[in-house]
């Protein structure tokens, strides 16, 4: 065999592995990781645009519920005075509010106000469909049957579909039982359909359909893409209030191009491998070959680990060095949301001071820590007193207002005692100290109370004070202590919570300290 020989062949080989290679990779890892990251796009796309149809509902919505909780309504449907009907429902209010139509009904369904005036043709239209004596199913866009007090959606005419938001009509102050119903309408026009696409970024066109129409159900747009493989362009359908398709939307993505096995990057690439192949093999397995060898073997190797790191070797090829960056923005933007998801599972949403959760991890580290150096630990049990009262008298916001204060007061107290604070359930709240004496253990503790006392937070429901105060249950384990295997971590709370217990037997607003 001549050298020449075994070189062509070695060169023939190794284009034959690295090509195989090359497309494994791309087949086995990137391909799917497009394929995935392209649905969740188009996915986001689908929701963007039912977010972009309910925005359209929302003006319709509130501008109905204004006319239906006015006093003006309501007397008008006790003496229908038409005074009301020629002051609010003139032609030109159709324009101004942008509504193409208004009905008003009794509760057994009785039309007694009907008017319509498409407001960009300037001209009125009938619409039979809204006559609920004799369309009987149609009686669904009355907030009726559903015990509530609005409902809204689409509902198909002669005309087209047509969107619509109802409410039950009440005086202002919401007292008295509802008279009647007021329901407005919109017609639906492709003016409404272009800002849904702009906000979305799609490209959208729509057809309706028809009752008798043998058109195959699409999804309906809520359901997301789900099973559906990625694609260039989708259907989807919307549904009147009762259930039925009345309109086809076309959906063109973002993404026009399917991902392919061979792309024009991975042509490139073989391409510039096969003329470095036959310039040398030497240059090849150096530059190219080894590299990608080194970094596939680094990724299965943190794959088989469960531990993803980036990428550090460095690559004279451009397609290296954009691959290895994007592993390792990929790495850096999933570690920041582990420590984001670590951080949540941790920390009170209402609060902001640690959870219960958290708590006993720390409280079991610094208990084993405590028994391990024969050093003191202190613990308190808060229980805000009459906080039932307060929410009563006050309201559940102004309640959370006051629990994030009194944490607020926790969580300085703790910081500047290098001690810990936590939202222990509902409204009382622990707290752990560690190597102080009982004397700064028990100073700790009445400044606490006067430092939630001194917040002024009114509480005309308390029993004890005129504001919003605090009872302490206080244990605090001693050297001694911690030198006994019999005492144990729970049998701090259990004493904690038996001084808190007695502390708001004996009158609340108080700290009562057992050392054990």
């Amino acid at each position: 065999m001549t050298l020449r020989f075994f070189v062509i062949i070695g060169t023939l080989i190794l284009m034959c592995f690295v090509t195989s290679l090359l497309v494994s990779y791309r087949y086995f890892f990137m391909l799917p990781t497009i394929n995935e990251n392209i649905k969740d796009y188009q996915n986001r796309e689908l929701l963007s645009l039912e977010i972009a149809l309910k925005r359209e509902f929302v003006f319709l919505k509130t501008l109905n519920y204004d006319y239906s909780v006015w006093d003006e309504s309501y007397d008008y449907m006790t003496s229908f005075n038409k005074d009301y009907i020629e002051s609010n429902y003139v032609d030109d209010t159709f324009k101004s509010l942008k509504i193409d139509g208004v009905f008003i009904y009794d509760m057994n369904f009785k039309q007694v106000y009907a008017h319509t005036f498409d407001y960009i043709q300037e001209q009125p239209f009938d619409v039979p469909e809204f006559d609920l004596k004799t369309r009987l199913p149609n009686r669904t866009i009355l907030p009726y049957e559903e015990n509530t007090s609005e409902r809204f959606g689409f509902l198909s005419t002669e005309h087209g579909p047509v969107m619509f938001a109802s409410h039950a009509i009440q005086r202002t102050n919401k007292t008295g039982e509802p008279v009647g119903s007021i329901v407005f309408i919109k017609k639906v026009r492709e003016s409404q359909f272009a800002k849904m696409a702009e906000m979305a970024q799609v490209k959208l066109s729509y057809t309706l359909i028809n009752k008798n129409s043998a058109t195959k159900r699409a999804v309906v747009l809520s359901d997301g893409i789900q099973n559906e493989e990625i694609a260039t362009e989708r259907q989807r359908t919307l549904l009147d209030i009762n259930g039925n398709p009345i309109l086809l939307m076309n959906i063109k993505h973002h993404h026009q191009r399917i991902p392919v096995l061979f792309d024009h990057y991975l042509i490139i690439i073989l391409l510039m491998f096969f003329i470095v192949s036959l310039i040398g093999f030497y240059i090849v397995n150096r530059f190219f070959i080894t590299p990608l060898i080194n970094g596939a073997s680094a990724i299965n190797l943190m794959l088989l680990n469960n531990d993803l790191q980036p990428l550090h070797f460095k690559n004279q090829f451009l397609e290296m060095r954009v691959l290895i960056n994007g592993f390792n923005s990929l790495i850096k933007e999933v570690k920041k949301q582990n420590e984001q998801l670590e951080k949540i599972s941790k920390i009170d949403e209402l609060t902001q001071i640690y959870n219960r959760r958290a708590f006993e991890e720390i409280y079991t580290t610094q208990w084993q820590e405590a028994h391990r150096q024969k050093t003191t630990l202190g613990l308190m049990l808060i229980d805000v007193d009459y906080f039932k009262f307060y929410n009563d008298f006050y309201g559940h916001q102004e309640g959370d207002s006051a629990l994030q204060a009194v944490c607020r007061v926790l969580k300085e107290t703790a910081q500047s005692n290098n001690g810990s604070a936590a939202r222990y359930g509902g409204e009382e709240f622990i707290m752990l100290f560690n190597q102080l004496s009982v004397e700064q253990f028990e100073a700790i503790s009445q400044q606490l109370l006067l430092n939630v006392k001194a917040l002024n937070l009114p509480h005309k429901g308390s029993k004890v004070s005129n504001v919003l105060t605090v009872s302490v249950g206080c244990a605090f384990a001693t050297v001694k202590a911690m030198d006994n295997e019999k005492v144990t971590a729970k049998l701090l709370i259990k004493n904690a919570d038996v001084m808190l217990y007695e502390a708001k037997n004996t009158g609340r607003n108080r700290a009562l300290i057992k050392s054990i």
